[in-house]
């Protein structure tokens, strides 16, 4: 009998994949202008959208984190590879074939390919998927902590906030003060993306008291505010766009993160937990692997057929709505062509 979806992975999952686009769609708030207000409002969807891109690490550690019920490392390595690799490795070929044909890429040699693949430079936003394979790699070892079942469940907050103080909390306010402190100073077993998916794994299995989750509401509410006034003055004093807050990895976007992702965790979603609703988003979830791949692309045909400007208030409030769902019917037409919707779109 197949296990029955979780249904807010589902509903966070399209959600967070409407809400990268909107990211990619708001190039203004790279364009620093602080007296314009369509600055601040691409500013504004900065933060609103900023969970999106660690709701997806932490689905995939809340996923992924008890494979060993099911089936062995092996195919565990096998299965998430083959359908996030091959076909990350596919359509940064077909982006590469046609950059040299508009001339915008001159190869000069295979080496030149495999270092426009590793820096992401044929598609900046495949970046994303480096973190995710280092991710993968880890959680072969993380999920024998997993198999103790609750009682080691305390393990795993531990690794996420020792991962979150080092490499977020403690430089940030470090800096702040002009603190000098040796680059040394890391937790090394949560670098990275990892205490996103190690959090993800957390929540989804320990129900917090309605005392915690309000506090961890008040918190996470705290830290987009922040993380908006907290940018515009940071830049007003750097004279350009300060990026600290902005980061995924800081403190701000751990605390905002966490907070979506457990509103999520805590809704019934009674309207659609029904065998039709359920259907269709797992069918429409399914495919927000296949719309990252190619919405940048359909970003670009788009722009290019309808002329649209994109410095403007309705492409920065509306401009996602057209792109997600142009890209999300070619990635479902696709998946029904036998055998090339499984390559492109596994």
């Amino acid at each position: 009998m197949p296990q029955k979806r979780i249904l807010y992975f589902d509903v966070l999952n399209i959600l967070a994949c409407i809400c990268v686009i909107w990211l990619h769609c708001n190039s203004v708030l790279y364009s620093y202008d602080p007296g314009a207000g369509l600055w601040r409002l691409s500013l504004f969807v900065q933060v609103i959208c900023h969970f999106a891109v660690p709701a997806f690490f932490m689905i995939s550690g809340a996923n992924l984190m008890n494979y060993r019920e099911k089936y062995s490392t092996a195919e565990f390595i096998k299965r998430r590879f083959l359908r996030t690799l091959i076909p990350l490795l596919i359509w940064s070929g077909i982006l590469l074939v046609k950059q040299c044909s508009q001339g915008l890429v001159e190869l000069e040699d295979f080496q030149h390919v495999v270092f426009l693949f590793l820096t992401s430079s044929i598609e900046t936003v495949y970046w994303f998927f480096f973190p995710l394979f280092s991710i993968y790699l880890c959680i072969p070892v993380l999920s024998l902590i997993a198999q103790g079942g609750r009682k080691n469940d305390k393990y795993f907050l531990y690794l996420a906030g020792m991962g979150i103080f080092f490499t977020s909390i403690f430089p940030f306010f470090a800096d702040q003060i002009n603190l000098g402190y040796s680059e040394h100073i890391i937790f090394p077993m949560a670098m990275g993306f990892l205490p996103y998916a190690l959090l993800g794994y957390y929540l989804a299995n320990r129900k917090l008291s309605g005392p915690v989750c309000a506090c961890i509401y008040a918190v996470g509410i705290a830290c987009a505010f922040y993380m908006y006034r907290g940018t515009i003055s940071m830049s007003a004093i750097k004279g350009g766009l300060d990026k600290d807050l902005i980061d995924y990895q800081s403190f701000a976007s751990y605390g905002f993160a966490i907070t979506v992702f457990l509103f999520f965790r805590n809704r019934q979603f009674r309207l659609l937990d029904n065998d039709r609703a359920r259907k269709i988003l797992s069918v429409v979830s399914g495919a927000s692997f296949g719309v990252y791949l190619i919405h940048m692309l359909t970003m670009e045909l788009f722009g290019m057929v309808t002329g649209v400007e994109t410095y403007s208030y309705g492409w920065q409030l509306f401009g996602e709505i057209p792109v997600y769902f142009i890209a999300l019917a070619v990635v479902l037409l696709v998946k029904k062509i036998p055998y090339l919707g499984k390559i492109l779109f596994p």
